[in-house]
């Protein structure tokens, strides 16, 4: 019998210690193979790197990449561990520790390049309709099938590397004195986890002082800030759920309910894996936690788009001639300007506005204010409305040291943003009669409103195009075009978190699995012997039912909770059409799970029961 021989034998005795190990790894995979078919596209061959859309997909590439290396290494570790006792065995018979290290290494090898080439030749099934549905997602003109060699080598390549390197390193973990002691002992018991519930009272305190302070002073803070937060509510998050469940189950044991029907064996269950549970339960409500939170933000922010882009650029087309234009110049252009909308249906408004401009302050007069305006203002000989030239920020209404305005009474703000965001800081609405004295130079702005205006993007870059900024002479902007562009970012984010919210639910799905493997024979011994005593499998249905069901939906709780939670400090920076995708979003996760759970639950207790 060859090594190689030996190798394989032992993959097919133990293959579904490796089902699981498989599977995440092509899952993986494939996601950066169809991220990569997408990146050498012949169409986008002209395509800037550093671009939006370039950066995104090679960013996605490498984050898809790097959490593979991550998990498959963590996937090669739990192995490790199911796998103990079988290498006690090899080592007992006389194999060295090379010859052991050389076994675990091809193992990996043989499984890791199985997953390649299943995951590409699944890839290349299912590329057609990645491809369409990225057509739609990013907005692409033509995004047709090829055969992608770069991808496919690429692939191959990086995985290749991948799965040498962590084989090669996580071999120097196996431990041939545990793993000898582990065949001899055939039980290692757990050490219980220690009360700390002063240590856990301060984490919580810590956590709330800083996000407090986060939430008030977001923009002073620096990068190490946001570092000792992160750390400090995954600390706070690990002692919730660890000295939560020592306590739990410590005042479950004092309830009357401790001595009803399996409540007793299922508590001394959970007590003597008190521990891994809890790192289960960690890690798992790690991954649901990123899973939602981005989840929400990806499809909430659709939904502020369109806002967003009336906040900024008011106007479907704006153009703004400065004092240095040329008359003939300007007439030409809003001549062109109006033959080319004269195909939809749209508003045309004309005003001026005379502008300070070492301190970038406009005056409208307030007829031509009320111009833009359903509800009419008017204004006595000494008063003045302030409205906003930035977004998002107030505008200026101290006017004391103002050559012109200096006596005048405020009588209204206005936050609404008047033109486009920036071009001012703030415009003073002013008499007529006022307005005529001011000696600054006149601006003159030429606005058109259209109709459905998120309908007619191909006219508003048409517009664009034909007529782009001249320095200090003219300046043209439109909310399509920014509507448009903010779009295809959203879509963007949106493609990319989706694979990545992906590849998170596999990971907390496989770690679950991974854990249940490697406690599968010591619970398969345990439970066999109890039924000795008399239980029955109706009995054992329903202590393993129970327990996978706090593996399951614990984390779920906890990471919905963490959700809300942050929902509830942000509610007055989200809006509700974030708090009713995360609803929505939330619901459909949690029949997911639910069906995950009732999958799982079957299986497992099937492979329980098997001799």
């Amino acid at each position: 019998m060859s090594f190689n021989h030996i190798v394989i034998q032992n993959i097919l005795r133990d293959k579904w210690t490796y089902v699981s190990y498989f599977l995440s790894s092509m899952f993986s995979i494939i996601i950066f193979f169809l991220f990569t078919v997408i990146v050498f596209h012949p169409s986008l061959t002209s395509l800037d790197p550093d671009s939006t859309l370039g950066l995104a997909l090679m960013l996605a590439s490498l984050l898809i990449y790097l959490f593979s290396f991550i998990y498959i290494a963590y996937s090669i570790m739990a192995f490790l561990k199911k796998k103990t006792k079988t290498l006690g065995i090899f080592m007992i018979t006389g194999a060295s520790m090379k010859q052991i290290r050389t076994l675990v290494f091809r193992e990996n090898i043989l499984i890791g390049v199985l997953a390649i080439i299943t995951a590409i030749i699944l890839g290349l099934v299912i590329s057609p309709l990645f491809l369409m549905g990225a057509k739609v997602v990013l907005n692409a003109e033509t995004f047709g099938m090829y055969f992608p060699m770069k991808a496919i080598m690429l692939t191959i390549a990086l995985f290749l590397v991948l799965f040498v390197v962590i084989s090669k390193v996580m071999t120097r973990f196996i431990n041939k004195e545990a793993s000898i002691q582990l065949l001899k002992s055939d039980v290692v018991i757990e050490k219980s986890i220690k009360p700390h519930y002063l240590l856990l009272f301060i984490s919580i305190m810590i956590s709330i002082g800083l996000g407090c302070f986060l939430k008030r002073d977001h923009d002073i803070v620096g990068s190490l800030f946001y570092v000792a937060f992160f750390v400090s509510v995954l600390c706070t998050i690990y002692l919730i759920i660890s000295q939560g469940m020592r306590f739990l189950l410590k005042a479950f044991e004092r309830s009357s309910a401790y001595m009803k029907q399996t409540n007793m064996l299922l508590a001394s269950n959970l007590n003597a894996k008190m521990k891994s549970h809890a790192n289960i339960l960690f890690l798992i409500t790690l991954l649901l936690s990123g899973v939602f939170l981005s989840t929400s933000i990806l499809f909430s922010s659709y939904y502020n788009v369109k806002k967003d882009s009336e906040e900024n650029y008011p106007y479907s087309v704006q153009y703004i001639a400065t004092p240095k234009a040329d008359p003939s110049m300007v007439e030409a252009d809003i001549e062109s300007i109006e033959k080319q909308l004269s195909t939809v249906d749209s508003h045309k408004f004309f005003i001026e506005f005379k502008s300070n401009e070492e301190r970038r302050i406009g005056y409208m007069s307030v007829s031509d204010y009320n111009l833009l305006h359903t509800e009419k203002e008017s204004l006595g000989t000494n008063e003045f409305i302030a409205v906003a030239g930035n977004r998002k920020t107030l505008p200026i209404t101290n006017v004391s040291d103002d050559t012109y305005l200096q006596h005048f009474k405020l009588i209204s703000v206005n936050e609404k943003n008047l033109l486009t965001t920036g071009f001012q800081k703030t415009y003073f609405i002013v008499p007529d009669k006022v307005y005529n004295s001011i000696k600054y130079p006149v601006y003159k702005a030429y606005l058109f409103e259209l109709d459905n205006w998120t309908a007619h993007t191909e006219l508003a870059k048409k517009i664009i195009k034909n007529f782009p900024h001249i320095y200090e002479e003219r300046y043209v902007t439109s909310k399509i075009e920014l509507y448009d562009a903010e779009m295809f970012t959203k879509s963007v984010m949106f493609f990319i978190g989706s694979m990545l919210s992906l590849i998170f639910l596999s990971a907390a799905m496989s770690i679950l699995y991974f854990y249940l493997q490697t406690t599968l024979l010591q619970e398969k011994e345990k439970y066999a012997g109890i039924r000795k005593l008399g239980l029955s499998k109706k009995e054992l249905f329903t202590v393993v039912s129970k327990e996978l069901a706090i593996l399951i939906f614990v984390p779920f709780a906890i990471a919905i909770t963490m959700l809300f939670a942050t929902l509830f400090a942000m509610r007055t920076m989200v809006s509700a059409a974030f708090l009713q995708v995360s609803m929505m979003s939330s619901l459909c996760f949690f029949a997911l799970f639910f069906v995950s759970y009732i999958f799982i639950r079957k299986s497992y207790f099937k492979r329980l029961l098997s001799l």
